[in-house]
């Protein structure tokens, strides 16, 4: 059985030596691109990602480098090395600003930034740069169907901002930190308008103006309250908290 393994291994090893490696120095571009599209479909995405980038290098100045920046870059994604993709990405924008594929460039950076979006507990500059390259993308090319796929990721994005944000303030509050968490309760308010927070937002700044004793301050942010969300439970409790202070102050 030991020299039949053995014969079997050397049988392999033999045969693997008599493969020749893919020179892509002797071939044509489109024949290194048809190679990288093998390696795509096959699943192997680095030997991908090495044939679309011998097209720039062996023949720059053909009609597929376009092409071998956009499928490299989705290469490196699906291989969730998301800065070589963003890099690739970028290379169309840079120097084929003109190209039709620059829309699916853009959507795809902001695709590299959303999916390393953490917790809101940690850092959130992934959600900041994939919101930025969102907006970016809706603004320059409002009726691509990209533009309309990362509508529901910007909400996502915004509302995950104004959530870090609010848990910041909260944190800040708690350790009497008063007038930072009101700054960060603002920001929710300016920046963050249409989040899932703003009307909690609204309801603290309340808490914290009555707790200054500036009532006029806190009437002001009941009155936005009341004006956008007057079904609003954070209203009713905003409303009660100023009518208790009133009461307070009478007696």
């Amino acid at each position: 059985m030991k020299k039949k393994l053995l014969t079997i291994f050397c049988f392999l090893l033999a045969n693997c030596s008599t493969i020749e490696p893919f020179d892509y120095s002797q071939k044509t571009d489109i024949e290194i691109y048809n190679k990288g599209i093998e390696y795509l479909q096959s699943g192997n995405n680095i030997s991908a990602v090495e044939a679309f980038s011998q097209i720039e290098y062996n023949h720059p100045y053909s009609s597929l480098v376009a092409k071998s920046w956009i499928l490299s870059g989705y290469s490196s994604y699906k291989d969730k090395k998301y800065q070589d993709a963003i890099d690739s990405f970028e290379k169309l924008i840079k120097y084929q600003p003109n190209n039709s594929e620059v829309p699916y460039a853009l959507y795809m950076i902001s695709m590299c930034y959303y999916d390393q979006i953490s917790p809101i507990s940690r850092d959130q500059k992934m959600t900041e740069l994939a919101l930025s390259n969102m907006e970016k993308l809706t603004t320059m090319y409002p009726d691509s169907k990209y533009a309309k796929d990362v509508l529901p990721k910007i909400i996502i994005a915004k509302n995950n901002l104004a959530a870090k944000q609010m848990y910041i303030a909260k944190n800040l509050v708690k350790k009497q930190n008063i007038i930072a968490g009101l700054n960060r309760f603002q920001t929710i308010i300016a920046q963050y308008q249409t989040s899932l927070f703003v009307e909690e937002a609204l309801y603290r700044t309340i808490e914290i103006y009555l707790l200054l004793d500036e009532p006029e301050d806190a009437k002001n942010m009941l009155r936005l309250l009341e004006v956008n969300y007057p079904n609003s439970i954070w209203y009713k409790d905003g409303k009660k908290l100023i009518d208790d202070y009133e009461n307070n102050k009478k007696d």
